[in-house]
């Protein structure tokens, strides 16, 4: 009973893995569109037009690793970010799908 028990928390394991490598390889693997995706003007208000912003509060964006801005982004849609409560960051994420954060997150990854 406890080798089917070990065999079990080591598959689960496996999976999460192999889930986290997955999404890391889509991030890597995205080339970044030569102009801004269409949905990339939500972004530009805070975040600048080239991910770098005016104002000292607001993160720089621009060359960040796009598996961070991917992860980051699902993290705030999902409601994971954020402190549980509805931010602006939510509130945007909520409108974008899984293609629009791709193409995002490869963009301003890929802003000097």
């Amino acid at each position: 009973m406890q080798r089917l028990a070990a065999k079990a928390i080591c598959r689960l394991g496996l999976m999460a893995i192999a889930a986290s490598m997955a999404v890391t390889a889509h991030a890597e693997g995205l080339t970044a569109p030569a102009s801004p995706p269409a949905k990339a003007s939500q972004c530009f208000a805070c975040h600048g037009a080239d991910g770098h912003p005016s104002l000292a509060d607001v993160p720089i964006i621009a060359g960040q690793q796009p598996t961070y801005l991917l992860n980051t982004l699902n993290a705030y849609r999902s409601g994971l970010r954020g402190g549980g409560r509805a931010t602006v960051m939510h509130e945007i994420t909520k409108t974008l799908s899984d293609d629009d954060i791709a193409a995002l997150s490869a963009w301003f990854g890929d802003q000097k």
